[in-house]
């Protein structure tokens, strides 16, 4: 075995058992000498499995121990409707779903190209989920979905999307966030664009609704780097995370 698959298999075996610490030291301290590419050595940084808290809301990375939380929500036919109609369906086994949840948890931001978070309130109750997919390394760039239950204390959603922003465009250096919004959801677009998004296109009946079997089409937004602290989302922050 070559010096860096040892380094490769030590590291699985440190995330494995939630030393993501160790693992990133042990990855950047090798990465010279052994010629690990620099996108596996980013993907190693601790951040990424940090849970991220402000004010009133706390971003939780989904595991093992959220698996009958998950499957609460995938139960809610109108959560799941507003938040990826095309979600697929979870196991109804909860111990499958945590087997699931956790090589899910343990694995790469380079190997999986997405991160997930519940929504939790400062009390740590949890009321949503908050993703990141499609994350493209090379070009800076994801997609955002989130989904908050009915019940969630007001201002709880605007405040995880809020601590993204911080941990996407901040902490982590990232450019662009982009989202798909159903055209039959204006409450959701309307959201998405009080935070600053722009409306980019629109894909005409570019999604065939489970539910209902129609074409339905899908607004695109997007927010870059340069515009996420504008003047009302600074007010926000304010407001929601201090």
């Amino acid at each position: 075995m070559q010096d860096a698959e040892r380094i490769v298999l030590a590291s699985q075996q440190l995330r494995a058992h939630h030393q993501f610490k160790e693992a990133h030291v042990l990855v950047e301290g090798s990465a010279q000498s052994h010629g690990l590419p620099q996108d596996y050595v980013w993907a190693h940084q601790p951040i990424l499995w940090s849970d991220i808290s402000a004010g009133i809301c706390q971003l939780t990375r989904r595991k093992k121990e959220d698996a009958e939380f998950l499957m609460e929500l995938w139960r809610n036919k109108d959560f799941i409707h507003d938040f990826h109609r095309h979600a697929k369906d979870l196991t109804t086994d909860p111990s499958l779903l945590g087997l699931t949840l956790e090589r899910e948890y343990t694995s790469l931001l380079s190997e999986i190209n997405q991160l997930h978070w519940v929504v939790r309130d400062r009390k740590g109750q949890a009321f949503g989920l908050l993703s990141l997919t499609n994350v493209s390394i090379s070009n800076k760039s994801a997609e955002v979905l989130l989904g908050v239950l009915p019940q969630a204390p007001m201002g709880l959603a605007t405040a995880s999307m809020l601590i993204l922003f911080q941990f996407f465009f901040k902490a982590m250096g990232f450019h662009k966030l982009y989202s798909f919004i159903y055209e039959d959801n204006p409450h959701s677009l309307k959201g998405t664009l009080h935070l600053g998004f722009k409306q980019e296109g629109l894909l005409r009946e570019h999604i065939l609704d489970p539910s209902t079997r129609q074409f339905v089409n899908l607004i695109q937004t997007g927010l870059l780097s340069s515009e996420v602290d504008s003047s009302a989302n600074l007010r926000l922050m304010e407001r929601l995370l201090q």
